[in-house]
């Protein structure tokens, strides 16, 4: 029971749960969906709580939404369906992954912060949320993955300081 019942754990629960719901909280009430900042989040945890790590998630997801974007208003309606026609339409999404994720590799040890995997993982995500999420009508106009890199930016940043802050608090108490 120590395991899971210890000073660490619910002290980082007791933090962690609230900053969650206000963040959610806060993007409901504003109309947004929240899984660029959830994406950001636990992209965060996954790269083992790294500080150094927040620019990577931030610039490198921003980068996946608006290749994201790329694709979805640039690359498919104006360069690939009139060459290739609408048959060819999921030949061209392949090819842009192939292109996409070509880049990730070879820029990787160049532009790190940009193109990394959570560039990658960021584009898979906008790509499943481009057609079903919405926003608040002020917002409208705008392509969705504009709405979310602001979001990723923003809201991302905010949350990984906040577990960032969450971090430092529990170290802090777990050792007195």
């Amino acid at each position: 029971m120590e395991k899971i019942f210890n000073k660490r754990n619910l002290l980082t629960c007791a933090l962690l749960l609230p900053l969650i719901a206000l963040a959610e909280t806060l993007l409901f009430l504003l109309k947004l969906p929240a899984w660029p900042v959830m994406v950001c989040m636990v992209s965060f945890f996954l790269a083992e709580q790294e500080r150094e790590k927040t620019g990577h998630i931030v610039f490198g997801g921003a980068l996946g939404e608006l290749s994201c974007l790329i694709l979805n208003l640039v690359f498919i309606p104006l360069i690939w369906l009139p060459l290739f026609g609408d048959g060819a339409r999921f030949a061209g999404v392949v090819i842009f992954v192939l292109i996409f994720v070509g880049l990730i590799v070879l820029l990787l040890g160049v532009l790190p912060k940009f193109f990394n995997s959570f560039a990658f993982l960021f584009f898979l995500a906008s790509t499943l949320g481009y057609k079903s999420d919405t926003v608040p009508e002020l917002l409208a106009k705008l392509p969705l993955p504009l709405v979310w890199m602001a979001e990723t930016l923003a809201g991302g940043t905010l949350i990984i300081l906040g577990c960032v802050g969450i971090g430092v608090i529990v170290k802090k108490a777990v050792e007195k």
